[in-house]
């Protein structure tokens, strides 16, 4: 072979062979039959002069030269990919459906205003919007999830959204039933109002780890403003992020020397090179908007 010319799409069969595992999977994704695909790669393999893929079982897997060839091949064909890829993207019609899941107080706080203006500029998309603190791993290249929890995200990218930083609130009647919180055993032994299962909670001074102290919730609901309602009406103490918190609430910050480790919140989504440019463009909108929180309002004491 003296010239690439025409034998682009044949080495693309190869390299989609080799990164999908086999001949069968590999014709799955592209959606070619297996008999086409095995004559165009011999062919290659005829004008090469040389062994790509062997026999294995029922399938054909890449020969020592093959994978070489491959680690060779790869990096370019990526980025023809990405390149025609964006092509196709700037050429095609904003459209199709997205799905969000997001926790509640997410909407409420930014997301409802970014959904709502992005459907109305782009009329052809339709959105499945999941109002819900439970994990949704993202399983299609139209899903998006928000969360606090990287747990089994190994293979999605994860954006990082903000960070929520907590201090520790009662309601005045709950703080005058106890009597003083003079340090954090006394914290750790009140009643506790949990938006999570988590039993250990690290305890920072400014940006130091100080302590991690052990809890027993009296209440745990998986929504932070139901959260912010039950400590209101004096059922325990819980680590509160101070967005949520404000003077007109029935709340008192107790040891605000003290502060609970930062929780970092992210938008997830499945790695994939050929991205719906509706689902770029959302991201791109949402991660706008969060800059209307990098300014929380904190609580007073």
């Amino acid at each position: 072979m003296s010239s690439i010319f025409g034998n682009i799409d044949d080495l693309y069969l190869f390299c989609s062979v080799v990164e999908q595992g086999s001949l069968l999977s590999a014709s799955k994704k592209l959606h070619l039959p297996v008999s086409t695909m095995s004559r165009r790669l011999s062919a290659l393999e005829q004008r090469l002069g040389t062994r790509l893929l062997e026999k294995r079982g029922r399938e054909l897997v890449a020969t020592q030269s093959g994978l070489e060839a491959f680690e060779q091949l790869k990096s370019g064909m990526e980025s023809i990919e990405v390149g025609f890829g964006q092509m196709l993207s700037e050429t095609q019609a904003v459209s199709g459906k997205i799905k969000l899941a997001i926790p509640h107080n997410f909407y409420q706080a930014f997301v409802g205003e970014v959904v709502e203006q992005f459907l109305v500029d782009f009329p052809h998309v339709s959105l499945d919007l999941v109002l819900s603190q439970e994990q949704a791993v993202p399983q299609t290249d139209r899903d998006l999830l928000m969360t606090f929890d990287l747990t089994e995200m190994d293979e999605m990218i994860a954006r990082p959204l903000f960070k929520a930083h907590q201090g520790f609130f009662v309601s005045p009647e709950y703080l005058q039933s106890v009597g003083e919180i003079a340090d954090l055993s006394a914290l750790s032994k009140l009643n506790w109002v949990s938006v999570d299962h988590a039993l250990d909670i690290s305890v920072f001074e400014q940006e130091q780890l100080v302590d991690v102290i052990s809890i027993k919730p009296k209440l745990i609901v998986n929504d932070i403003i139901a959260v912010c309602g039950a400590v209101e009406k004096g059922l325990g103490v819980a680590a509160l992020p101070f967005r949520h918190v404000h003077q007109r609430m029935n709340l008192v910050r107790v040891l605000p020397q003290y502060q609970r480790g930062v929780r970092q919140a992210y938008l997830v989504y499945k790695q994939r090179r050929y991205q719906p440019k509706a689902l770029s463009l959302l991201i791109e909108r949402l991660l706008a908007g969060v800059e209307k929180m990098q300014n929380p309002r904190h609580f007073t004491v």
